[in-house]
């Protein structure tokens, strides 16, 4: 990570004090996404969040969109198990969108899996289920685990929804969620580094 430099200026016309390093925002993103783009890590976290066994990292398979950005937005990791894949993200705020923001990811995941496989055959196109999970280490106050669902943003929701897309964010903040953590010894070292910086 590049640092930056934020100069500090004294009340004495202007006087320059120190230049100190600006915090970088986004190094909580960047550090998870670079852990656990590694297949042994990513499996841990996964067997971690479903209670699987899994000991084969090559069972996975990463499917991450690259520099595929929509809308000013790239999904941290995507990977396929057997007939499912998952969308982790890793989220710094609380933030209520995720779900329709899983849903331009998965939709363009599904682009890419489909290919230029014809979607207008009699045939029924088989797609992996979605499960989407975010990794919540934020300042703000929450809970153990939270559900988002897509139909909370519609205008009217008198009925049961058409389109449904519910998200699972797990607190990873340091002294949450300590049975997942001990289940992942990469994800609570990278919560007591997070902690620390």
């Amino acid at each position: 990570m590049k640092d930056t430099y934020e100069t500090t200026f004294s009340e004495n016309e202007g006087e320059i004090i120190e230049d100190v390093p600006k915090a970088n925002r986004r190094y909580k993103d960047t550090v998870f996404r670079m852990l656990f783009s590694d297949k042994v890590n990513l499996l841990s976290l996964y067997n971690a969040v479903t209670g699987k066994h899994y000991d084969n990292p090559e069972e996975l398979r990463i499917v991450t969109l690259k520099n595929a950005i929509y809308m000013g937005m790239k999904n941290d990791l995507a990977f396929i198990v057997e007939t499912s894949i998952f969308l982790y993200e890793h989220q710094a705020t609380i933030n209520p969108n995720i779900p329709l923001r899983d849903l331009f990811y998965i939709a363009m995941e599904y682009h890419k899996l489909v290919g230029k496989r014809t979607l207008y055959s009699s045939a029924l196109q088989k797609i992996p289920a979605p499960k989407f999970v975010v990794f919540y280490n934020g300042t703000d106050e929450m809970g153990e685990c939270k559900e988002y669902r897509l139909s909370d943003a519609y205008e009217s929701n008198s009925c049961e929804p058409s389109l449904e897309l519910k998200v699972t964010m797990l607190n990873v903040n340091e002294g949450h969620n300590e049975e997942l953590m001990k289940q992942c010894a990469t994800l609570k070292e990278y919560a007591q580094y997070v902690s620390r910086v």
